[in-house]
């Protein structure tokens, strides 16, 4: 995460607006912190992306939406079973219903963070979080879009980096930490292709994209 309020328990492990530069800060200046020892502390707290192979270890699947109803108690949650290739749709809840109808939302293809440890929102389980785009206002959030050919249960990979033969981490041990360590360098780049740390996110059929958004956060 994303991330933003696209899943609200998970808003920890995905930094929101401007992730990517949300350590890149002014330098202040007074007396009890001198501009040199400022941009030290700065310098310091600036996280460094991971390398491709531990990114890879995030997993990151093609699922579709098979099923969606709105949350009992929690107006801007959708619920949602998702197909990711498993035998039974996972359950995941999305705080979406602000900005998709529950038509737009059934049978889409998504891309769902699948190895994160199980939460529950308002009583609810999740078992996961669907990836989008989202400009810095948060007035405006997107589903990523599937290239045509990408098949159900897909892991997502890099253009530099087939993921498909690395195992992923333990989502009850690694998965959340995983996560918030590489969800800072997950963006929309200029051509509106969703990437980490640059380099374009991809399935089997092409890259991943989003409707509209570019160069922003994507969580």
């Amino acid at each position: 995460m994303a991330s933003m309020r696209i899943h609200a328990r998970l808003n920890r492990l995905s930094p929101s607006y401007g992730a990517r530069n949300v350590f890149q800060r002014a330098t202040v200046f007074s007396a009890d912190a001198p501009p040199a020892e400022a941009k030290d502390k700065a310098e310091e707290e600036e996280p460094e992306p991971l390398p491709v192979e531990e990114f890879a270890r995030v997993e990151l699947r093609t699922g579709k939406i098979v099923e969606v109803w709105p949350h009992p108690e929690a107006d801007k949650l959708w619920c949602e079973k998702i197909d990711v290739g498993e035998e039974e749709p996972r359950q995941i809840l999305s705080g979406l219903r602000e900005f998709y109808s529950e038509e737009e939302m059934k049978d889409k293809m998504v891309v769902v963070v699948a190895n994160l440890k199980k939460s529950k929102l308002r009583g609810m389980e999740s078992t996961g979080m669907v990836l989008c785009a989202s400009n810095d206002a948060h007035d405006k959030v997107e589903l990523l879009v599937l290239p045509e050919g990408t098949e159900i249960g897909e892991r997502v990979s890099l253009s530099s980096f087939d993921t498909s033969s690395t195992p992923p981490a333990n989502a009850k041990k690694k998965g959340n930490s995983l996560w918030r360590a590489v969800a800072p360098f997950m963006r929309m780049n200029d051509d509106g292709v969703a990437t980490y740390n640059g380099i374009p996110l991809v399935t089997s059929a092409g890259e991943i994209k989003a409707p509209s958004l570019k160069d922003c956060t994507v969580g």
